[in-house]
């Protein structure tokens, strides 16, 4: 059951807003990442990583993953930050967990937000034991609900 709704909040997640979605590659390392308002999450999705469902909160979703020796995506523990930019030059650090359960592994974060606003994001990912940071820098207007 916990993959199966692990899998939804990736459909949910990666999925939902597809014109949002993107991927940064590093060498072989592909990092997937997105941001939606969390009303947009089912309820049971919601409930079950303890987010609150709201057209003022944002959730920031990464999951960072290389190909296998057969070239299938493997997800990759990664040491995970982010924070986000206002309009006004108010910085929030992003509170990121992981999540993991069997072979899956994403980094997810929510925090308040004022529509509208435009939002400028840093991610920093790290292997542990790589010694190479890496930095995704990009920006979201967020629209009056």
């Amino acid at each position: 059951m916990k993959i199966l709704t692990n899998m939804l909040l990736f459909c949910l997640v990666f999925i939902s807003a597809p014109s949002y979605a993107e991927i940064q590659k590093f060498g072989d390392l592909d990092v997937n990442y997105n941001v939606i308002t969390t009303d947009t999450l089912a309820p049971q999705v919601a409930k079950t990583y303890s987010i609150e469902r709201s057209k003022n909160r944002l959730l920031l979703t990464v999951a960072v993953s290389r190909p296998d020796e057969r070239g299938a995506s493997r997800a990759v523990t990664a040491d995970v930050t982010a924070y986000a930019v206002n309009m006004i030059a108010q910085h929030r650090k992003i509170e990121m967990r992981r999540i993991s359960e069997g072979e899956a592994i994403y980094y997810i974060g929510d925090f308040p937000f004022a529509a509208p606003d435009f939002l400028r994001f840093t991610i920093n990912i790290a292997e542990p034991g790589s010694g190479r940071p890496h930095k995704i820098e990009f920006q979201r207007n967020f629209e009056k609900f």
